[in-house]
């Protein structure tokens, strides 16, 4: 740990125009990082219901993620748009729906987007939970997590640089190239279940909690994580945590990071409203002010 607190926000159902104002915004306050949803189609009917913090099922259906008003966009865009706005920002994915990908599309992607940006990409991915997007996509539900496994492994062969070849449960290919050196790519993978942590440790060089997170069940999970990082071996690779919490206050963020998390995201609504009818001058001074409410200080940006 480096001993600095990095503050960053998560974009979902955002209006296109506002992508570019609010990474420059991002940049200008003194944020670490920009972190952009990915869902692809707004199932008309759906019963699937978001995982809460601790692995337990919301008890409502989370008809705000992808309800009939939700803005979807492709991040692979929004990323390039905000990457291409600013020097100093990164762009990261909270989450990447890898499984609703074919790895050999989504290396082109990463490879591009980290290129591109000047190393300022985070690949944060995830195994997904929407079944009736998966269904639309004509991709098992069922089987999301080997083919999850299968892709991380050659999404790492890819950024290695090289001819690879594949022969496996879910995707089969001849030698391929995607770059011909090594490209690095931060692989930081979210979750909160059990299944989820167990990657995380074997596989990730960061972890990201999906929804809002308590400090404790935060802490519990870095200790779980840890310990498999110790069992599998893995414990000596460099590794983040980005935490999410609850409520984006001074008092709650400062007891995160007084338990030594120093990368805290932020939930973008929470400073930047997607909702309402806000002008953009109000939004974005409101934006500012929340950073300086959080003492966030543009001084040290990039420090």
């Amino acid at each position: 740990m480096s001993g600095r607190v990095r503050y960053s926000f998560t974009v979902y159902d955002y209006p296109a125009d506002e992508v570019v104002p609010m990474a420059k915004a991002a940049e200008q306050a003194g944020f670490d990082a920009v972190w952009i949803g990915e869902h692809y189609v707004c199932p008309q009917d759906f019963t699937s219901e978001h995982p809460t913090a601790d692995g337990r099922k919301d008890e409502h259906p989370a008809r705000w993620i992808v309800g009939a008003d939700a803005r979807l966009h492709d991040p692979w865009f929004f990323m390039g748009a905000m990457a291409g706005a600013t020097t100093r920002l990164k762009v990261g994915t909270a989450i990447c729906l890898a499984p609703l990908n074919h790895p050999l599309l989504l290396a082109r992607a990463t490879l591009t987007a980290q290129e591109i940006s000047g190393g300022r990409l985070l690949f944060g991915t995830g195994v997904g939970w929407l079944r009736e997007e998966f269904d639309a996509l004509q991709i098992p539900f069922e089987s999301r997590g080997s083919r999850y496994d299968e892709i991380l492994d050659l999404l790492r062969r890819a950024w290695a640089g090289g001819y690879f070849a594949h022969e496996g449960e879910h995707f089969r290919f001849d030698a391929v190239q995607l770059t011909p050196h090594k490209v690095d790519v931060p692989l930081i993978i979210g979750g909160n279940t059990e299944r989820a942590v167990r990657r995380v440790a074997a596989k990730a060089d960061g972890w990201l909690n999906s929804a809002k997170i308590s400090l404790a069940d935060a802490v519990r999970l870095r200790e779980r994580i840890e310990a498999l990082r110790r069992e599998y071996g893995t414990d000596r690779r460099p590794f983040e945590y980005y935490v999410r919490p609850v409520e984006a206050t001074r008092a709650e963020i400062g007891r995160f990071v007084a338990e030594g998390f120093e990368n805290i995201v932020l939930w973008g609504p929470d400073i930047w409203p997607n909702k309402g009818g806000d002008s953009l001058k109000q939004k974005t001074e409101r934006f500012h002010r929340a950073a300086q409410e959080l003492e966030i200080a543009p001084e040290t940006a990039g420090a």
